[in-house]
């Protein structure tokens, strides 16, 4: 029946775990639809605090933010424990953001009236945001760790604040159930002060810093000082198994530098990620026997550092991590992989980095246009690193096509094209097509004749994304290598870029399959990689 309503024969339980996720605001009104509802927000154990729900300019919604925000907690508190508390603040200018959050002499800040309140002392999940409308940039507010609820928090996330308030050593603060930690665009933290929060959590699992000023600093005396580099940066995680450092900052201010690099002593991890835009390597001090997973990206500013600097501290990264099983790289310049940079850090009586271990390879990279021969040759640098790997997927581009202005709408009509071809693949009803009527060159530098352990004993699956375009046929020269050289190869997916896979590389793949020997199925590559 069209008018039925069928939210009021879900269980209280069910409408509790709802309500759990609704901001504040829109939770308390549903009190008003039946006396069944008055109670039902006061008992899903959460308030979402959020300025998006009340309209007009940011500022003058002060008064009736911090009022209901106190109401609800009232509210939450007398009625059953309070388990989340989430503060979200979203501003189109960062001076009214700013202004929305101040404290002062007269007046105190919305964020510690909120963490104070007597209801907010048993909150597991805590979520504190501020940003510009659609951009989680920015930085508008001071926190003080000891004013969080840290007897109860399993959950912190915290976004968009300016400093961080450790305390010093002498007024530890500890999280005893604390299992994840999240700090995205903070402008000033101590590595000290972050350090002795990391020992106060014997619970924790996950560390995740994005964006975040880190600056080291040392209480010695004058005449102990060592003036010369900067030492690594340390970081100790005993508890941790998933760690992310992106886009963060090493200031070491004894020396008024950046650090020269990061030592992590996290035995317990499984997976890390780790994006820079700085020449600042990292290297594990203690083995992490159980990691499975390693996220690099080094699409680096290639204004911020020479390329040797760039690959050494890649080089230096993976040598580190090369037990993972699962390794995603993203890299720009793809061409200086295989080039000197890699012989500068080499394992003891090898002249590469080897991951024994890995199973799936994902490589996202860049490459000059015209330049296929060193990109053949930096590829197969990488297979070669891989002896035992039963997954490949690389995705190409090209260095040009990041500052193509036509991106946008290539992307528009692929989306149209790629219905339509899909559908001609798999019925295979469509005319051959002339223009792939040409033989594709056989010969790529640093592949072709060559021997690789992975390509005759283990990797049964590639995925290949790329565009082809008239003028560079790059990928299209590596589908039909790896189709003539993966002796136990089962599937492979292509993408050619424009979508019309049917058009342009079926015919040809089908007369490589035909004249293959391991007779693997070739599938049309989903937007997944």
């Amino acid at each position: 029946m069209a008018g039925d309503d069928r939210i009021s024969h879900l269980p209280d339980d069910l409408l509790q775990h709802i309500l759990y996720f609704a901001p504040a605001k829109e939770a308390a009104s549903t009190s008003a639809l039946a006396r069944r509802w008055r109670t039902q927000w006061l008992s899903s154990g959460a308030v979402n605090l959020d300025t998006c729900s009340y309209p007009g300019l940011l500022y003058p919604k002060r008064p009736a933010f911090v009022r209901d925000a106190d109401a609800a907690l009232a509210a939450h508190g007398r009625r059953r424990p309070l388990r989340k508390l989430t503060f979200r603040v979203e501003g189109n200018h960062r001076d009214n953001i700013r202004l929305f959050l101040r404290h002062g002499d007269d007046i105190k800040g919305i964020v510690d009236t909120v963490l104070t309140h007597v209801a907010a002392r048993s909150v597991e999940e805590l979520c504190i945001d501020a940003r510009l409308e659609g951009r989680p940039d920015g930085v508008y507010y001071d926190l003080n760790v000891p004013s969080l609820p840290s007897e109860n928090l399993r959950v912190l996330r915290i976004s968009g604040c300016r400093y961080l308030k450790i305390p010093p050593v002498s007024a530890p603060v500890a999280f005893p159930r604390l299992e994840e930690l999240r700090i995205h665009f903070c402008y000033d933290v101590q590595l000290q002060g972050l350090q002795r929060v990391i020992d106060s959590t014997p619970q924790l699992a996950v560390l995740d810093l994005h964006s975040v000023c880190i600056y080291s600093e040392y209480d010695v005396p004058a005449a102990a000082v060592d003036y010369g580099s900067p030492p690594p940066a340390t970081l100790r995680c005993p508890s941790v198994t998933a760690l992310v450092l992106s886009d963060c900052t090493w200031m070491d201010r004894l020396h008024g530098e950046d650090a020269t690099g990061i030592n992590l002593d996290a035995p317990m991890l499984r997976w890390f990620r780790y994006k820079t835009n700085l020449i600042c390597p990292v290297a594990l001090k203690s083995q992490a026997t159980s990691l499975t997973r390693l996220d690099i990206d080094f699409s680096h500013d290639p204004c911020a550092a020479t390329h040797d600097q760039i690959w050494a501290s890649l080089w230096q990264c993976v040598d580190t991590f090369s037990n993972t099983r699962v390794l995603k790289l993203k890299l720009s310049d793809i061409e200086h992989v295989s080039g000197s940079e890699t012989k500068k850090v080499q394992l003891p009586g090898s002249n590469m980095v080897l991951f024994h271990n890995l199973e799936r390879l994902e490589l996202e990279v860049q490459y000059m246009p015209g330049q296929s021969k060193a990109a053949g040759e930096a590829i197969a640098y990488i297979l070669r690193c891989c002896p035992v790997i039963s997954e490949l997927r690389l995705s190409l581009s090209t260095t040009l096509e990041k500052h193509h202005r036509y991106v946008d709408a290539y992307r528009v009509k692929d989306q149209l094209d790629f219905g339509k071809s899909v559908d001609q693949f798999f019925s295979r009803h469509g005319r051959k097509n002339p223009m792939i009527t040409y033989e594709v060159c056989d010969h790529i530098h640093g592949l072709s004749g060559e021997s690789f352990a992975c390509l005759q004993s283990s990797l049964r699956s590639v995925s290949l994304r790329f565009r082809r375009e008239k003028s560079d046929i790059f990928g299209v020269r590596l589908v039909k290598f790896f189709a003539e050289n993966a002796m136990v190869l089962e599937k492979m997916y292509i993408d050619d870029g424009n979508q019309k896979l049917h058009e342009h590389i079926n015919h040809t793949v089908g007369r490589w399959v035909a004249s293959s020997s391991s007779g693997f199925a070739v599938l049309p590559l989903g937007r997944s990689i």
